[in-house]
């Protein structure tokens, strides 16, 4: 009896014990001693050359930060407009066994640029390093600061030409359809079928750069957009070319070259259909002065294009409507009055306006491109 109750008593008793003297063991506490100290930038001064975007610009180098036993140390590296770091930008983390970071003249212009900094002035960056142990970031510590003058140049954005059995214009490369260029934005309303696959071209050509989702099932070289809208995704039997899987119709491409951000946005235009019966010219045209119930039709030569031959003056302004009326369909220069050569629609386009010399001009229309075009005869 006596041994049993030891068994069933004392027994556990004394594992629990044991078992919480190994788990007081397992708690190890470590305690950070140092900062990381950024010792040196390798210029105090920078000039950026866009003629030369790898090239070596700036190196940051740091003392290794101390805590109370080894552990794996995560350094990251950090530019700002402020010294108070209010939005900082992180250039680059590196590990413990790295005691340097450099960046080229390209990633340098993109910080200068997150930072706020205005291209072709000098400017104030300041930088610092932030030690921090584990994927929490627990026990950061942060270095003094350090500032260097710096002179961004323009960022020049690339060029996207749409093609493929989704797009307007098929799988011809020389045809390829250009994207209306602001900064690092790149916009269309044009024509996309469902179910088809199509890829955008740097060039009218095959050869060259070629931008294709960035997704594992990519061929590299064609690996670009970082974030993409539901209605694309990569096809299952290529690895070259994106699928268009929304309702065909028309369609606001919207691409964001921003370095580092590289996204394309698909959404259906406002207006999704491109084959009327008839579309009117209306503004100071053919005698119009923008009344829409004399609307000037235009002639009607293909799917979605339309024509129409007038004399311009020095300050023509003109719009497209789709009834007789201020109503739905309202199309005109893209994003705001000028003269783009792209269509918007209602609620994303302007007066489209044109210096002539009162000669004979050919307008056409081209509604399931997005395009227009003003031709002297």
């Amino acid at each position: 009896m006596k041994n049993n109750i030891f068994k069933n008593i004392f027994l556990p008793l004394i594992m629990i014990l044991g078992l919480a003297s190994c788990q007081d063991r397992d708690i190890v506490t470590i305690d950070n001693e140092t900062s990381a100290t950024v010792m040196d930038l390798s210029t105090s001064s920078l000039f950026l050359d866009k003629n030369f975007p790898a090239n070596p610009a700036l190196t940051v180098s740091w003392k290794p930060a101390s805590y109370t036993v080894p552990t794996e140390i995560t350094y990251k590296i950090e530019a700002s407009g402020d010294d108070k770091f209010t939005k900082p930008e992180t250039l680059a983390t590196v590990s413990s066994s790295e005691r340097s970071a450099s960046f080229t003249t390209l990633q340098m212009n993109d910080a200068a640029a997150a930072i706020g900094l205005k291209p072709g002035v000098e400017g104030k960056m300041f930088m610092r390093v932030i030690s921090y142990v584990g994927t929490a970031q627990s026990l950061a510590t942060v270095s003094n600061v350090t500032s260097l003058k710096i002179t961004p140049y323009v960022l020049t954005f690339p060029s996207f030409y749409i093609v493929g059995a989704a797009s307007y214009v098929g799988w011809t490369p020389d045809k390829a359809q250009v994207l209306y260029k602001s900064e690092s934005l790149s916009y269309i309303y044009t024509y996309l079928k469902s179910g088809e696959k199509f890829r955008f071209l740097g060039q009218l050509a095959w050869d060259g750069k070629n931008y294709a989702l960035n997704s594992p099932s990519t061929k590299a070289s064609n690996q670009y957009f970082n974030q993409w809208s539901d209605n694309l995704t990569p096809p299952t039997d290529d690895d070259e070319n994106i699928k268009f899987t929304g309702a065909t119709g028309i369609y606001k491409i919207t691409i964001n070259a921003a370095q580092g951000v590289q996204t394309i946005d698909v959404k259906p235009s406002a207006i999704p259909a491109f084959d009327f019966p008839e579309i009117y010219l209306v503004g100071n045209i053919a005698g119009n002065g923008w009344s829409p119930e004399n609307g000037v039709a235009m002639t009607t030569v293909g799917d979605g294009v339309y024509e129409y031959t007038t004399k311009l003056a020095g300050d023509t302004e003109f719009k497209i409507i789709g009834q007789k009326s201020w109503g739905d369909l309202d199309w005109g220069n893209i994003s705001g009055d000028g003269n783009t050569g792209f269509v918007g629609p209602k609620g994303d386009n302007g007066n489209i306006k044109f210096v002539g010399d009162g000669g004979s001009y050919k307008i056409t229309v081209n509604l399931k491109a997005g395009i227009y075009t003003i031709v002297k005869l």
